[in-house]
């Protein structure tokens, strides 16, 4: 079972990422303790309002149940009474929700929240909540044991009081939002740069190879080295090399000065312009794509359209809900108009109503009277007028406040509208850079393979005779080393009987070799219509 938590505000924002039905299939507010309102935009104003009556900036303490196997919703509130005794929160003001999100195997999967408020009304302080890691730890593996669930490996190493090392890069809030918008997590980035740092054999190889996955490696403002990715973020660079030691990532990249790299501000201009020049490319070479590419365009229309369908889909059926709620307050207040002014005619033709009215206009008119029992008639509302005009002021008023919550859920709606909207785009910015990330990773695939492989000219060649070729291939490498190192060798022979012959056995040798080739000599050593040298051919 896995526990989160955090003290935060911004209790309005958290409640619209509560009430999201966009990211989630389904959104179940089941407790709702402590607060008037029937919401829970409207309960954390209300856990804000009595927060701003102390010193407490983080007024909430917000808790997410991961369970690994589906539990009820009895052994969910057990669970949220466990916690809430360890932490010190029982019987604070608290709202639970529960949301079923589908996994990566596309089935729904339910978690739960918990946000209470930290504020003790009575003493108007809020709770300290020391060493919560610890307890919630505590927490999880008692759970664990008492629902049958197998523990993990951090949760066993911490039952087990050992330091555990987790392999998997805990995302901060930060990273969070970047994955929302690019639909890259951060440890596939880290596999990357894991990758490009671990293939590389120097400080400017590695850096080539961020070139070539989109990165660019800058000089931080307060530290040494940081990475620069395709949507213009900023990461350290010692936190996404995976299992290596800041000390041998700064010995490997001591080649590189820091003041030959770019700033973090140039790096995003290099980011903006290859990203230009990648699509200006894009631009010129369209309607050259593949079939691949032109069914990767077919799905992004089409999760394009369900998603569009699916925002449309939640925001008429909140518009219609708000409407209808409108519509039966703005029913139910007319009616109650038309009763009370049915009720307040209905006295006015009774006797007693006709008669305390004639005393009350006695008691105004006469000045003796008015001084005497005018404070007694205001006490008493013996003047029926005044009591029904007062009915009606109370009537307008509270029908005035119905209208106002009104507006609150007009404006709550508003807020949820543009928090889908922009999860929205962020799906299928997310969904089309991945779609861009697969396409340029099948580009690289495909110029490696181009510059590592090349295009063999025998491929009729049976598969079983290729090894018999190239063992013929390599004896007729040999044997042709072999002839040119003896032919060499014959020269430097020769050479050397040259020099120790005499002219007059060079000549003879030289008119063989003539004779053999065919040539004569003509007359006085010189050959017909060659003055270069006294040899003529027969057919001249």
């Amino acid at each position: 079972m896995i526990l989160k938590a955090s003290q935060r505000a911004n209790g309005g924002d958290l409640a619209i990422h509560l009430m999201n039905s966009f990211d989630n299939d389904q959104v179940d507010i089941a407790d709702l303790r402590g607060a008037v309102a029937d919401d829970l935009y409207g309960a954390f104003a209300e856990f804000e309002a009595v927060a701003a009556g102390t010193r407490a900036e983080k007024y909430l303490y917000s808790l997410s149940i991961n369970p690994p196997e589906p539990l009820t919703r009895d052994q969910y509130l057990e669970s949220i009474a466990t916690i809430e005794n360890r932490l010190g929160l029982s019987g604070q003001p608290r709202a639970i929700v529960f949301h079923a999100k589908p996994d990566e195997t596309g089935i729904a999967r339910e978690h739960c929240h918990v946000v209470w408020s930290r504020i003790d009304i009575e003493k108007m302080k809020a709770i300290h909540l020391s060493h919560d890691k610890s307890k919630l730890m505590d927490c999880a593996v008692e759970l664990s044991h008492r629902f049958g669930f197998d523990l993990p490996p951090g949760l066993k190493a911490w039952e087990e009081k050992h330091g555990f090392k987790k392999d998997k890069l805990e995302p901060t809030l930060a990273e969070k939002t970047q994955q929302d918008e690019t639909g890259l997590t951060p440890e596939e980035r880290r596999a990357e740069i894991t990758q490009a740092y671990e293939q590389a054999d120097s400080a400017e190889s590695f850096r080539a190879a961020l070139d070539a996955k989109g990165y660019v490696l800058a000089k931080g403002d307060r530290r040494g080295f940081v990475i620069v990715d395709r949507q213009c973020n900023v990461h350290s660079l010692m936190r996404y090399i995976k299992g290596h030691k800041a000390r041998d990532i700064k010995a490997k990249l001591a080649g590189l000065d820091p003041d030959d790299l770019p700033l973090v501000d140039q790096a995003k201009e290099l980011i903006k312009d290859r990203a230009a020049r990648q699509k200006q490319g894009e631009g010129k070479s369209q309607g050259e794509s593949t079939g691949e590419g032109e069914s990767t365009g077919a799905d992004l229309v089409a999760m394009r359209k369900s998603l569009e369908r699916k925002f449309a889909r939640n925001l008429s059926h909140r518009t219609a809900r708000l409407n209808s709620r409108e519509q039966e307050l703005l029913t139910r207040q007319q009616s109650e108009r038309l009763a009370l002014h049915r009720a307040q005619h209905r006295e006015s033709k009774r006797l007693l109503f006709r008669a305390r009215r004639a005393v009350t206009d006695l008691i105004g008119k006469t000045p003796g009277l008015r001084s005497v029992l005018g404070p007694i008639q205001k006490l008493t509302h013996l003047d029926p007028v005044e009591r029904h005009r007062k009915e009606n002021d109370a009537l307008k008023r509270r029908h005035a406040r119905e209208k106002l919550e009104i507006e609150r859920y007009r404006r709550m709606a508003a807020r949820l509208e543009t928090r889908e909207r922009k999860a929205l785009g962020k799906r299928l910015k997310r969904a089309q850079m991945k779609a861009q990330t697969i396409e340029q990773s099948l580009r690289q695939e495909f110029f490696e393979a181009a510059r590592d492989h090349r295009v063999r000219q025998d491929t009729d060649l049976p598969k079983g005779k290729l090894p018999e070729q190239f063992n013929d291939a390599g004896e007729f490498a040999e044997g042709r080393e072999e002839a040119l190192a003896a032919q060499a060798e014959d020269e430097r022979d020769d050479q050397n009987l040259a020099k120790t012959r005499t002219w007059k056995q060079r000549a003879e040798e030289l008119e063989g070799e003539n004779e053999r080739l065919g040539r004569k000599r003509g007359r006085n050593g010189r050959g017909k219509g060659n003055r270069g040298n006294g040899f003529k051919r027969e057919d001249d």
